[in-house]
């Protein structure tokens, strides 16, 4: 099977706009609350945030749907569940232990101005668990913090495949692949609607981010959607760039504070699923090569991904203590948290018992 590189280089490249993204979230004060901030509150960041979270999440999910489907080409169902326990169920757990408590330390000593050392907040972080803040707090407490994205693709996976079996037993799953641009858009319908059911998770619901990985695995993985998505890329690129423009006037600037954007809006929606087919597009046109950088990136993705809120987190901490403008700051902490998170990195790989903990490929072992 021919390897699709844009699908990797897609991925890279979302998981590298987090270190912005999130930055961003830290001088957004009035808006959002987050596990340090500045007291500066910036419209250029929240127009940031506005701009990026509509669509980032979907299409790692769709990427996930479209991936598990291929994966499922090469493996029984058995091996697909091994392998789905060890990359996503392992790392979670590694994750919640060995990364979050980090997070929460820097939280703790930012909003209770906690002077303990590293192990009081640990237990404080475990100890919390009886009275979860929910998938993010933002103050010390237990929570999962970005790691919920990883124990979503892992109940994805259960579900799906076992929905996937039920399906060849009454006689095949039917994926159409004739389905064309306009009703690709259009399945934006069901997401939105499925964002009024069950908790929100950055503006949609975990069945709407179900949805989206069902439609990467039954539409997305179909070569003549992808094809047609890579001759309308322009077109879907330029409908992009307006409504995103559209949501950052709107949402950004217009109505500033106002919280009636997320989840229940249709155009966050429609703004984050056209991104979604637009890059999809785009990338297949554009980025579907590969070089040692892009292969390197590529398998480094995943695990900056574990890593990279702990360490922002932290940077961010005493960044926020220097006399320097807060445009400085800002540049300082996504700088600093993507030399020091890659750094991490390159030590985590190459310690044999660890790297699997990460869910860091064995040197010479091929990406599925």
């Amino acid at each position: 099977m021919v390897r699709l590189h844009y699908i990797d280089n897609l991925r890279w490249m979302s998981i590298l706009v987090l270190f912005p993204f999130h930055a961003a979230f830290i001088f957004c004060a009035g808006w959002y609350g987050y596990y340090v901030s500045s007291g500066y509150s910036s419209t250029a960041a929240h127009c940031l945030t506005v701009a990026v979270e509509p669509w980032i999440m979907p299409l790692l999910f769709g990427i996930a749907g479209l991936s598990t489907k291929f994966a499922l080409q090469k493996r029984t169902p058995g091996v697909y569940l091994k392998e789905r326990a060890t990359k996503l169920l392992l790392p979670f757990l590694a994750g919640l232990v060995l990364v979050c408590p980090v997070i929460a330390y820097y939280a703790l000593k930012f909003h209770t101005e906690y002077t303990g050392n590293f192990a009081g907040a640990f237990v404080h972080f475990f100890s919390s668990i009886q009275n979860p803040q929910g998938p993010i707090g933002i103050t010390g407490d237990f929570s999962v913090d970005h790691l919920w994205f990883i124990l979503f693709l892992f109940v994805f996976s259960v579900v799906a495949l076992g929905l996937i079996l039920l399906a060849r037993r009454w006689g095949g799953l039917r994926c159409p692949g004739n389905a064309r641009v306009p009703v690709l858009v259009l399945l934006f319908i069901p997401v939105w609607l499925l964002n009024y059911t069950g908790f929100n998770m950055t503006g949609y619901s975990m069945l709407s981010y179900f949805a989206i990985f069902l439609i990467g695995y039954c539409l997305l993985s179909q070569e003549p959607v992808l094809a047609r998505l890579e001759k309308y890329w322009a077109v879907l690129l330029a409908g992009w760039i307006c409504l995103t423009m559209g949501v950052m006037w709107i949402y950004g600037i217009f109505l500033g504070h106002s919280e009636v954007f997320w989840g229940s809006s249709a155009l966050f929606v429609v703004t984050g699923w056209t991104g979604l087919l637009a890059l999809m597009g785009a990338g297949r046109h554009l980025a579907d090569r590969t070089s040692s950088f892009t292969t390197y990136l590529g398998a480094a993705s995943y695990p900056v991904y574990i890593i990279h809120q702990a360490v922002l987190v932290a940077v961010a901490y005493y960044v926020l203590m220097l006399a320097i403008p807060p445009a400085l700051q800002f540049l300082a902490i996504v700088i600093f948290s993507v030399l020091l998170t890659f750094a991490c990195y390159e030590i985590l790989r190459r310690i044999p018992g660890v790297r699997v903990l990460f869910g860091i490929a064995s040197p010479g072992k091929r990406r599925a």
